[in-house]
C-alpha cells in the first residue's frame, strides 16, 4: 500500500483489527502507519507487521 486511499485505510484497519484491537484503535494505528510510511518511505505493511497482538 503506497497511497492513503479509503480502500487502503480500510484494508490496513482490518489487518490491525484482526490482531485483536478494537476498530477505532486499529484505525488510529493505521493512520499512524501511513504517516510513518510517508515520512520514511518504508511500506505500510512493514509497520503493520511490527504491531503486536492485543492482550486478551
Amino acid at each position: 500500500m503506497i497511497r492513503r486511499t479509503l480502500k487502503n485505510m480500510e484494508r490496513a484497519t482490518r489487518m490491525i483489527a484482526d490482531k485483536g484491537y478494537k476498530w477505532n484503535e486499529a484505525n488510529e494505528m493505521a493512520i499512524n502507519c501511513f504517516d510513518l510510511s510517508e515520512y520514511s518511505g518504508i511500506s505500510v505493511e512493514f509497520y503493520i507487521a511490527k504491531i503486536k497482538e492485543a492482550a486478551r
